[in-house]
């Protein structure tokens, strides 16, 4: 009896433990307005550190939050009221998970703070905006303060501590919290001598992507990614690194930067469209140019490359240097073994899938502007289309694109080594 009792205390003692280690949850989100003020209503189970700030260029207001579990669809667009436009929300980094508010007009951030249960409401974190003009926006900005420092409002809890906020050392404009740098993956390092593939899931964490009616695009990059890192590791030939390993955002010079970094002789970025017209499907494949192909290309490639922005990141400390690597800068070999690699892809999806008219073509992606690394991204479908978005959802299709993908990198090594023979 002893024994089955101090079996049951030590049942019970752990239970408590991990009810107590388990993180917030976020149950609602939601707006108010009333006469000059806009009011963000977010319901959680416990209390979690948090930051508030604000970035221009377009207006935004964040919230960081210590890593939070979303009891609201993850990634979803909530429908803007009076100064918020729209509102997303996800994990942004390891230890961090952002809201970010996209802003009519500039606004101020009046209070942020807990508000206890009461009433049959439950905790909540509520955040007054107001209006203010563009240069007491801006000047907050420079004096790289906000008008409340909601770390401040925290009330001492009774319940262990939530995790506490990572911060970056990177700075945030107006805010000296997170400067939109991401959580270094936990990725187990390659061993040295075979060709290195780095393979891109587009988008992740707060940055759905394109969102179809059972399948958001950064789910989709994310499997299709790990089905091909499983294609290449399996023939012995490679060694792959993912920019992500779950629904994580990165930023996209860190996507980049990270083959670069590796010394990459690949990189791929995944992705999948959407358009206003549904009947329009199919995969197509581009690569990096000064000027796009045509204008449906040039609109696609302004789209993805403001995922950093929908991420809530700050642009405005970011050097010329990376932010406008210019295509003279690039290697005239690198952009020729792109070319080669984005034909032969084409001809292996050709085998697996509907493609898109003209599927080889060219645009700015800002994603694609490693200069001495050959470079693709992939739009494997549209999301928007029920007959590709029924195909893209499905395991055996994704798998169908990774061999495609495969067999591609094999042909692209194989000519390589048959031009250095000759």
């Amino acid at each position: 009896m002893r024994l089955i009792g101090w079996i049951l205390g030590l049942v019970l003692m752990l239970g408590g433990a991990a009810e107590a280690a388990a993180k917030p949850a976020i149950t609602d989100a939601r707006l108010g307005v009333e006469p000059g003020l806009t009011r963000v209503v977010i319901s959680l189970t416990q209390r979690s550190d948090f930051k508030v700030f604000t970035l221009a260029d377009p207006y935004r207001v964040v919230i960081d939050m210590s890593e939070v579990d979303w009891k609201v669809p993850s990634g979803a667009k909530l429908q803007g009221q009076g100064l918020v436009a729209g509102m997303r929300y996800g994990l942004f980094k390891a230890g961090t998970s952002r809201v970010v508010l996209d802003l009519m007009e500039p606004s101020e951030v009046a209070r942020a703070e807990f508000v206890a249960p009461a009433n049959g409401e439950p905790l909540r974190l509520l955040v007054d905006l107001r209006p203010v003009p563009d240069t007491q926006f801006r000047a907050q900005l420079k004096s790289n303060t906000v008008a409340y420092r909601a770390i401040a409002a925290i009330a001492p809890v009774t319940k262990p501590a939530a995790r506490t906020l990572t911060t970056s050392s990177g700075s945030g404009a107006g805010t000296g919290a997170l400067g939109g740098s991401a959580a270094k993956q936990p990725t187990e390092e390659p061993k040295r001598g075979k060709p290195l593939i780095v393979i891109d899931p587009g988008h992740g964490g707060i940055d759905p992507g394109a969102i179809g009616s059972t399948i958001n695009e950064k789910q989709l990059t994310l499997a299709v990614a790990k089905a091909l890192k499983k294609e290449l590791e399996d023939t012995g030939k490679f060694r792959v690194l993912l920019t992500r390993s779950r629904d994580v955002y990165i930023p996209l010079r860190e996507r980049f930067g990270l083959a670069r970094e590796k010394g990459a002789e690949l990189f791929i970025s995944l992705h999948a469209d959407s358009h206003n017209n549904p009947l329009t499907r199919g995969a197509s494949v581009y690569t990096l140019s000064e000027k796009a192909s045509d204008a449906e290309s040039e609109a696609l490639a302004a789209k993805e490359n403001k995922s950093d922005i929908i991420a809530g990141v700050d642009l405005s400390k970011q050097s010329n240097v990376v932010s406008n690597i210019l295509i003279d800068l690039a290697q005239r070999d690198t952009k020729n073994m792109s070319t080669r690699f984005a034909s032969l892809l084409v001809r292996e999806l050709k085998e697996q899938t509907m493609l898109l008219g003209n599927t080889h073509r060219f645009a700015g992606f800002a994603v694609l502007k490693a200069p001495d690394v050959p470079s693709v991204l992939v739009e494997m479908g549209y999301i928007s289309s029920s007959k590709d978005e029924a195909l893209l959802s499905s395991s055996g299709h994704q798998k169908k694109l990774a061999r495609a993908v495969r067999q591609a990198v094999e042909n692209y090594f194989s000519w390589q080594e048959l031009v250095r023979r000759s």
